[in-house]
């Protein structure tokens, strides 16, 4: 039985009888969906885990499920949906042959998953042109619908939350940097590729990052000692160790498949470096993974350094940062600018769903319009 990252999933309860629109961020590793009332503008959000490249073929069950327990929790029976908002990154699990495969692939089983809902809302897809796509035109705006989720963040949070700054999102998996100017994305970018290149994506996220990706060595009683190049740990057994985040026994979503407790994140460090766990003590354990967190705080800074540089005399002048994700204690935070924490704007519970939100929120400033 998988188990599910949220458990607890937050409601702000819309009323039994408000329209709803239902926003989508179809991951590789975890779905989010938002409901937002129309009328009140609240928001009910709900994250589950789920591995696409295990199972691809139950994302439509996953859906369907994950949304009834979102229309449970926020009160609301399915004939309130008036449309669906959906944005993606998981037409990049391994199951997938390209990004056709994936992206159709994601956009049938939406579909599907709301034939089951009474009322079968409007779906539209959000492409990182700035516009929403029908289901008709799926197959020819493949490359504008793939990873399209930090577009549609960025676009909201750049009308509705800051007109000029930089957005830092930082996921499970990734950490999102993004201009914001004159209210607009101000990246040509727009593929992983691109991204990648431009430093706007930043391979390094909160959870499930290899620690071999992350230092090639550690200090450890004032020796330097070569990692081994294996999946042994991640920088989530990090996070674990320095109590960073709550330990889950129940969830086995680990390198070893093993439980996210500190007891297995120490056994999966001291692996690393070659150790059985009764070999590295926990004042070593401790030092290992300020220096795997470090590392990873440094990388995203030093892209964050590279953007305020090209921004020019705006990093000093006006420049806010927009902080966001669940991953934010690897920002180091250590610019003067103006912060701004996604958090404290959406509830800490509707921030970690902050794509799914924003493209409601896009889909209805724009009047729904689908091409």
């Amino acid at each position: 039985m998988e188990e599910s990252l949220t458990t607890n999933p937050t409601s702000l309860a819309p009323a039994p009888s408000s329209s709803l629109v239902l926003g989508v961020d179809v991951g590789g590793a975890n779905l989010k969906s938002v409901l937002i009332n129309q009328q009140t503008q609240e928001a009910t959000a709900w994250e589950s885990f789920f591995p696409m490249w295990k199972r691809p073929e139950s994302l439509a069950e996953q859906l369907r499920s994950d949304w009834a327990s979102l229309l449970a929790d926020s009160r609301t029976d399915a004939d309130s949906i008036d449309g669906i908002a959906i944005t993606m990154t998981g037409e990049l699990a391994d199951c997938f042959t390209d990004r056709q495969h994936g992206v159709t692939h994601i956009a049938q089983h939406v579909q599907s998953a709301a034939k089951q809902l009474s009322r079968r809302p409007e779906i539209a897809f959000y492409s990182t042109a700035g516009k929403f796509i029908g289901m008709h035109s799926v197959p020819t705006e493949v490359d504008a619908l793939a990873a399209s989720n930090w577009h549609a963040l960025a676009s909201w949070a750049a009308t509705h939350v800051t007109a000029n700054g930089i957005l830092i999102d930082v996921g499970s998996t990734t950490t999102d940097i993004i201009p914001l100017q004159n209210g607009r994305v101000a990246t040509n970018a727009k593929t992983d590729h691109q991204r990648l290149r431009d430093g706007s994506l930043v391979y390094i996220g909160c959870r499930r990052t290899p620690v071999c990706s992350l230092v090639d060595r550690l200090l450890i009683d004032g020796m330097e000692v070569p990692i081994m190049n294996e999946f042994f740990a991640t920088i989530d057994d990090a996070r674990l160790i320095l109590r960073q985040q709550p330990e889950l026994s129940e969830d086995l979503d680990s390198a070893d498949g093993r439980p996210r407790d500190r007891a297995s994140a120490h056994r999966r460090l001291a692996k690393m470096v070659g150790w059985d766990a009764n070999e590295l003590s926990s004042a070593q354990a401790d030092s290992v993974s300020q220096q795997i967190i470090g590392s990873a705080q440094t990388q995203i800074d030093q892209s964050l350094q590279r953007w305020m540089k090209r921004l020019g005399e705006q990093a000093n002048e006006g420049m806010t940062l927009l902080l966001s994700g669940h991953g934010q204690d690897l920002i180091t935070r250590t610019s003067t600018c103006k912060t701004i924490d996604l958090r404290d704007r959406l509830t800490p519970e509707v921030s970690r769903s902050a794509p799914a939100f924003a493209v409601a929120r896009l889909w209805l400033d724009t009047a729904r319009e689908v091409r």
